[in-house]
């Protein structure tokens, strides 16, 4: 592959070019966004993140003047455990850039600075695209070692029976087999299979978004492709058109369907999706999974505690998008650190959310 015409030094000190740096690569995504709004929360220490739940009701009955009461103890809550998932983003200069050549007054961006927010960039579309993914060891099932990643929501949200958007299956979610927890952690299944197999009409939105529906709980986002956006504007008549709306939470422009806003993400797997070799595969189809769009109905609940979808974070500040500082480790003039994260992605309430995936146009 050629290189570029310009390489990082002459591109700092060239005259002519303009006074910052135009972002042509990276793509925005709301779900790690949206965990910042609030949803975040602190890992004090420890091997492990637990995270209980309630999985089966309290003994109870109607009952007659003498009947006994059925005192029986039975456990009606238990938890998942996670472990801490680490990610970083390498970042090297060397001194004689930034001390001597780009110290002068033609030096019209500060090379550290750009290279800086670019770290910054690239650990976002990384945690972004592996929420979307799974955090088990695979490879003997046809899938993939993916150990170090997130538990993310292709994980989180499989009933252990159908295949996910990869062609994988997930018994258990959080060290929890989904059979022994009353379905507490199985994704709603109702009218509308998680492989859709064709086009996402009016009758797939309402009854995918209705099975997530419990109470008073609804989806609040339903994120997925800009070319499955494209697919549900055709399929609504020109009167009938989705209402565009604004997302209060993130500012995300979308699609008001009843009580979720539909938005869109370029991290999203779909056709028009890459399996990029720096960030991740956000490609379809992956593994054996079907060729099509996905769309996830997310219900992220309140903030803090309330959340039902929670980013936790190392209470480390190096480990909070900090940086190591630069450091020299060889006999030359090259220093290099790490923007770091630690932490993982918990789906909290499985039972109110669905992925869906094989979303094609007919």
């Amino acid at each position: 592959m050629a290189e570029p015409n310009l390489d990082e030094l002459n591109t700092g000190t060239r005259k002519e070019i303009m006074p910052s740096v135009a972002d042509n690569f990276f793509k925005s995504g709301p779900v790690i966004r949206y965990m910042r709004e609030n949803r975040m929360k602190v890992f004090p220490g420890g091997t492990l993140i637990q995270e209980n739940f309630l999985f089966r009701p309290m003994k109870g009955d109607f009952y007659q003047k003498g009947a006994q009461f059925d005192v029986t103890k039975r456990q009606t809550k238990t938890g998942m455990q996670f472990t801490i998932k680490k990610a970083y983003v390498n970042v090297t200069e060397y001194l004689e850039d930034v001390e001597i050549e780009l110290r002068a007054e033609h030096a019209v961006f500060d090379q550290v600075r750009v290279d800086m927010a670019n770290a910054a960039l690239t650990l976002s579309a990384i945690l972004e695209i592996a929420a979307m993914k799974h955090g088990q060891d695979l490879s003997g099932s046809g899938g993939a070692n993916r150990v170090a990643a997130f538990n993310g929501f292709e994980e989180a949200l499989n009933n252990g029976v159908a295949a996910s958007y990869t062609g994988l299956t997930f018994a258990g979610y959080g060290g929890q087999a989904r059979a022994d927890v009353n379905r507490a952690l199985t994704p709603p299944v109702g009218a509308i299979a998680a492989n859709v197999g064709g086009p996402v009409n009016n009758h797939v939105l309402e009854m995918s978004y209705q099975s997530c529906v419990i109470g008073e709980e609804h989806p609040k986002l339903g994120i997925t492709t800009s070319r499955c956006v494209g697919y549900i504007n055709e399929n609504y008549a020109p009167l009938q058109r989705l209402v565009d709306t604004v997302d209060p939470v993130i500012g995300w422009p979308g699609l008001k369907f009843k009580q979720a806003t539909i938005v869109e993400s370029q991290y999203m797997p779909g056709v028009d999706g890459i399996n990029d070799a720096d960030i991740g595969d956000y490609s379809s189809p992956q593994g054996t999974g079907p060729t099509g769009e996905t769309l996830l109905w997310m219900n992220p609940g309140g903030e803090g505690d309330d959340a039902y979808v929670r980013l936790h974070i190392a209470a480390s500040e190096k480990f909070q998008f900090g940086f190591t500082g630069f450091k020299v480790g060889r006999d030359d003039t090259m220093v290099a650190g790490q923007v770091l994260f630690g932490g993982n992605l918990i789906i909290r309430t499985p039972r109110l959310m669905r992925l869906l995936h094989g979303i094609t146009a007919a």
